[in-house]
């Protein structure tokens, strides 16, 4: 009796092996969304005399991911997003994830966290000097949004709130460019944020706000300094009315700068303007006003008007200011017409002049999921960013 119990324990345990194996092989879930955005941009720009009127599908972007649960607690996975920006597709999202019911983790190329505000813009960079932190080692437009990094987000409070720091780099790609950039983690920094989930963005007041320190290194002059930048938002409901809501969104950045930074520098056609408009002592300020027609709670269409202003310190009279109100009109799921028009104005310090850019365009976004069987507080396409709310 006892040969033949060990006999069936040895035809069983190669089977259970072999199980195991297949197990580890379970199909994860795949989340699958994207989005084109298509317009026609009219311009004629007092910084860009020589630029035209050209047809864009920048901010258009296709996002894979794909996870699994754990053995124990949590789930794991990896984002792959490509994006149009320059006539360059480029992988904007490629990282990894873990998260669980008290934190997130992320590993990889992500967005930066140099803003806080979503304000309803048609894409991220039209008021991309107002909104968002500057990079000091770069001039590219890609490099102020996205970077390398590991953040950690602890949830708490029905994860309404979250504390959250990141450490990483957001050097250019092209370093020739930038031979006096520092190499290695050139950026961290960390926030406290509240937020309401979606689905429960009129049930009070307050929809989102936060409060986040932004440091990063930069060479001048064969020395490092630290460029430090605060930033404070807030987005408010001005009525609780889910199918015609007003609401109120602001933001502040205040960057200390560094020495050295002349108004030749921050002139509009100089050399390295981006980079070192950055590297300049500034403050910003951006409010806008949304109104959003949802009948029957399907939203319809949204209206904004953005204000933002943004001054540097050190130079005297060097400012500008832009205007820019928005429609945007939902004619089917994921299809929207989209219609912006955007005035700045820049003072003499800044090379004087003024820009108009109007933009005529469509979009058209998509989400689906694929093995579903974890669940999701957000939608994949809150990675990138959103104009209708």
């Amino acid at each position: 009796m006892k040969k033949l119990y060990l006999l069936t324990l040895l035809i069983l345990l190669p089977l259970s092996v072999r199980a195991l194996e297949v197990d580890r092989e379970v199909v994860p879930r795949i989340t699958l969304g994207g989005k084109l955005v298509a317009t026609a941009d009219v311009i004629e720009l007092d910084s860009d005399p020589a630029a035209d009127d050209y047809i864009s599908v920048e901010d258009s972007t296709v996002l894979m991911r794909f996870d699994k649960r754990l053995y124990g607690k949590g789930v794991a996975g990896a984002v792959v997003g490509i994006e149009e920006e320059d006539d360059v597709t480029r992988f904007q999202q490629l990282h990894a994830l873990y998260w669980d019911q008290d934190m997130k983790l992320e590993i990889g190329r992500t967005r930066l966290r140099n803003t806080l505000i979503e304000f309803p813009m048609l894409r991220d960079e039209s008021l991309l000097t107002y909104t968002h932190v500057g990079n000091a080692s770069s001039d590219d437009k890609y490099d102020q949004i996205y970077g390398e990094l590991v953040s950690a987000d602890w949830y708490f409070d029905e994860k309404i709130q979250r504390l959250g720091v990141w450490f990483g780099g957001r050097r250019n790609a092209d370093k020739a460019a930038f031979v006096n950039a520092p190499s290695g983690f050139d950026s961290h920094g960390f926030s406290y944020v509240y937020e309401q989930p979606e689905d429960l963005f009129y049930v009070s007041r307050l929809r989102h706000a936060g409060i986040r320190l932004d440091r990063q290194q930069v060479d001048v002059s064969g020395s490092s300094e630290w460029l430090q930048a605060l930033l404070v938002g807030a987005e408010i409901n001005l009525n609780l009315d889910p199918q015609a809501n007003w609401s109120l969104s602001g933001q502040v950045i205040s960057n200390n700068g560094i020495d050295g930074v002349v108004a030749a520098a921050i002139s509009n056609g100089a050399a390295n303007l981006v980079s070192q408009r950055a590297q300049a002592a500034s403050v910003s300020v951006v409010t806008s006003v949304r109104y959003a027609a949802r009948p029957h709670l399907l939203t319809r269409w949204q209206t904004a008007l953005t204000l933002a202003y943004k001054e540097y310190s050190d130079v005297a009279s060097a400012r500008h200011w832009s205007i820019a109100p928005s429609l945007f009109y939902r004619i089917g799921q994921g299809i929207d017409l989209l219609a912006q028009a955007m005035y700045t104005d820049f003072s003499a310090a800044l090379g004087a002049g003024n820009d108009t850019r109007v933009q005529l365009g469509i979009a058209f976004s998509f989400e689906t999921v694929f093995n579903d069987n974890i669940g999701e507080r957000d939608s994949i396409l809150n990675l990138e960013h959103g104009y209708i709310q």
